[in-house]
């Protein structure tokens, strides 16, 4: 028999209404799943017994919610999430705006895109020019639901990587229950024997449907935050640089990861750091736990080549707090988790997201390519990579510098990078990039209360120098202009299942 459940956000809800919704949600497919192979969840050992039953939980309170906010809402015209949001006072603001998008993948909800097209005036060049900007703006409704609808089916997120839009983030393989999926820098496998067919990778997946529009939402809903349509929210934005010489030795801009890092291990804010570093080939990046701070600088410096760093999150559960060092597509993959399905994380010692700034990044074998094709030089002899300017530049062992056009390295990079609009880790709790600030300084974005407390405390403790983002040249304007410019340019998804797949092949 179901038990109605204790959660403190059905309050406001009568036992009734609640049990029929209770009812509905344990016939979810994500739900029967995950129950269903219990044990060969506990089996694999990834999550303890007590583990189980409190995703479960959380798996049943989510969906019930789901059903109670979707019978709310049925024969109400159109709404903007907010809207949708400030109606049902039933539930927190921020899980009625991430049950919307949820029940859009279910099948239950429909975004209406309006598009308003407005003339503004721009300085290009030099010159003042009118230019026409479009804006989105995003409504939703239920659907007319047919007696035998079907809810959608979450597919494994092979379809995904068979889409070829899949970022290699490595999510997916340390949130499977059953050890199902292998991802490497270029790979994703699943193991159909023993895939379960729970969809919680697809939930999770930064690319299976995209949470751009409850990262917004939820972010307006905060007024201690700055809002940005180009970089998203913000608590302040600085233009900042070590103070530490040996940090300095292995920088790549204002080292400040590196700087932030050793003061969460020194301080012992956290007991390791995840992160990537050059593997044993040279400029190929292999993801690492760090938890003594004389690793800690093998980990400095840009990698222009992806790694799957967050394929080694569940080997770092024997910790009780970490750091997560990654790209916008990873910081995505981690609020997603936090999200979805159940709206509690996957990995509870998650304690800090850095995101690093990313406009795209290579596979391997194409950041040899280019140093071979472009430059014309033994990689072996590359001691540095960097991007400034408009141009990719190589530092080479004799102490000179080359650089090409950036437009020249494009065709390298990795085509699924044309997918993502986040140049900024809109997800982290601290981002950090160059664009905007000069040499030997790095941009530096606080999301949040704990990224602003963790850049300030690097700063009192000496680690770090900074200046408002807002005071410096380029400064925030270029930022938020390349942010901008990304943002547009993203190309849009289309998951296309096998037989599509196949039949556009033939």
């Amino acid at each position: 028999m179901v038990q109605i459940s204790k959660n403190s956000n059905f309050n406001g809800i009568t036992p009734k209404n609640l049990m029929d919704a209770t009812y509905e949600a344990v016939e979810n497919f994500q739900i029967r799943a995950f129950f269903e192979a219990k044990d060969e969840i506990l089996e694999t050992g990834k999550f303890s017994e007590e583990e189980f039953y409190e995703l479960l939980d959380a798996m049943i309170d989510a969906e019930t919610e789901r059903k109670l906010v979707l019978d709310s809402l049925i024969g109400k015209e159109p709404l903007f999430l907010e809207e949708i949001a400030e109606t049902l006072k039933d539930f927190p603001a921020e899980n009625v705006i991430r049950d919307i998008i949820y029940l859009k993948e279910q099948g239950y909800i429909e975004e209406h895109i309006e598009i308003k097209t407005k003339t503004v005036i721009k300085k290009i060049k030099g010159e003042e020019k009118e230019v026409e900007e479009k804006e989105y703006f995003y409504r939703y409704q239920v659907k007319d639901i047919p007696d035998d609808f079907i809810e959608h089916f979450f597919e494994p997120v092979s379809i995904v990587f068979d889409s070829e839009v899949c970022c290699q983030c490595g999510w997916c393989s340390s949130i499977c229950p059953v050890n199902a999926i292998s991802v490497t820098a270029d790979t994703l496998e699943i193991n159909d024997e023993i895939c379960i067919k729970c969809g919680l990778c697809y939930s999770v997946c930064p690319r299976s449907f995209s949470i751009e529009q409850v990262g917004k939402s939820i972010n307006k809903l905060d007024k201690s935050l700055n809002f940005s349509e180009k970089i998203n929210g913000y608590i302040n934005t600085y233009s900042a640089s070590t103070t530490k010489d040996d940090i300095k030795e292995v920088r790549q801009d204002g080292g400040i990861v590196t700087s932030l890092l050793e003061y969460l291990l020194k301080d012992k804010l956290v007991d390791a750091i995840v992160a990537v570093q050059h593997s044993e080939e040279k400029w190929k990046p292999e993801p690492v736990i760090v938890d003594d701070l004389k690793d800690l600088y093998k980990t400095g410096g840009t990698k222009y080549a992806n790694a799957s760093t967050l394929a080694i999150i569940d080997k770092a559960k024997e910790y009780n707090n970490i750091a997560v060092v990654g790209t916008p597509c990873m910081m995505n993959a981690i609020e997603k988790g936090n999200l979805f399905s159940s709206g509690v994380p996957f990995f509870k010692n998650i304690k800090y997201k850095i995101g690093l700034f990313c406009m795209e990044s290579f596979p391997y074998e194409g950041v040899l390519g280019l140093i071979k094709e472009q430059f014309e030089q033994d990689f072996n002899k590359v001691t540095k990579m960097d991007i400034s300017s408009g141009k990719f530049i190589i530092y080479l062992d004799k102490g000179e510098d080359l650089n090409v056009p950036l437009k020249d390295v494009k065709s390298y990079a990795r085509h699924n990078c044309h997918f993502c609009e986040d140049l900024t880790a809109d997800y982290a709790d601290i981002s950090v990039g160059s664009i905007g600030s000069g040499s030997g300084w790095s941009s530096v974005i606080t999301r949040n209360k704990k990224g602003e407390e963790l850049f300030k405390g690097a700063s009192k403790a000496g680690l770090i120098e900074s200046k408002n983002l807002k005071d410096v040249k380029p400064g925030q304007p270029l930022l938020e202009r390349i942010a901008g410019i990304k943002r547009k340019n993203c190309k849009s998804i289309e998951l296309k299942k096998e037989k599509e797949r196949s039949d556009n092949n033939n």
